[in-house]
């Protein structure tokens, strides 16, 4: 880990201990548990098909299944929602990553990492893809073939499609973000979330064809 992005870690854990807890849990949506002393408290934030808890203040992510430490990128990506979820319901109007504050300078190497791997190895696997949305991310379908509404944190959606390709059209994929995203995350950090969503469905994917 670089110095530059512990640094970033220790600043959202250092905003995280100055946070009135309730506000958090109430503005994320996470679950808050209190225990004695009173001073020791936890969030627990659902983020794609995986459950983590929180202690507060020390801001130490872990799983909830087995108590193992969550990687730098998964940690940064929950405290960083819990510190700046501002409670604006998600409103159901999609948008490219580009569309996103700054996404444009990021959009090429978020193609690259995200849609070209999904439509690559799901474009002609639609059942898998299909199975793996609903079962592994409880996502539910979305209007348009191929597509399914997914709730990477419980108050971020994303809309993901796959677009089955013949001889002449290649598949395509695409994740979309709601117009409320920036709102619970900084884009940096939404590109994270997409190419989380692509490398666990990747993994899943892979494994289940061997």
């Amino acid at each position: 880990m670089t110095n530059g992005y512990r640094a970033t870690l220790e600043e959202a854990r250092r905003e995280l201990a100055q946070k009135n807890t309730m506000d958090m849990a109430r503005l994320s949506g996470a679950a808050l548990s209190l225990y004695p002393p009173l001073s020791w408290r936890e969030f627990t934030v659902p983020f794609l098909g995986r459950v983590y808890q929180i202690p507060w203040p020390t801001g130490e992510v872990s799983l909830y299944a087995n108590r193992q430490q969550a990687s730098d990128g998964v940690t940064l990506i929950l405290l960083h929602y819990l510190v700046k979820s501002t409670g604006t319901p998600p409103v159901g109007k999609w948008l490219p990553f580009n569309h996103l504050w700054g996404g444009e300078s990021y959009f090429s190497a978020f193609i690259k990492r995200t849609y070209e791997p999904l439509a690559g190895f799901f474009g002609s696997r639609e059942k898998l893809f299909s199975q793996l949305m609903q079962h592994r991310l409880h996502a539910r379908q979305g209007k348009e073939p191929g597509s399914f509404l997914v709730m990477a944190l419980p108050r971020l959606p994303l809309l993901v499609r796959i677009g089955k390709g013949d001889h002449e059209i290649p598949a395509r994929a695409s994740i979309l973000f709601d117009q409320t995203a920036n709102e619970y995350l900084p884009t940096e950090d939404l590109a994270a979330v997409g190419e989380a969503l692509t490398g666990r469905l990747l993994r899943w994917g892979r494994a289940a064809v061997k």
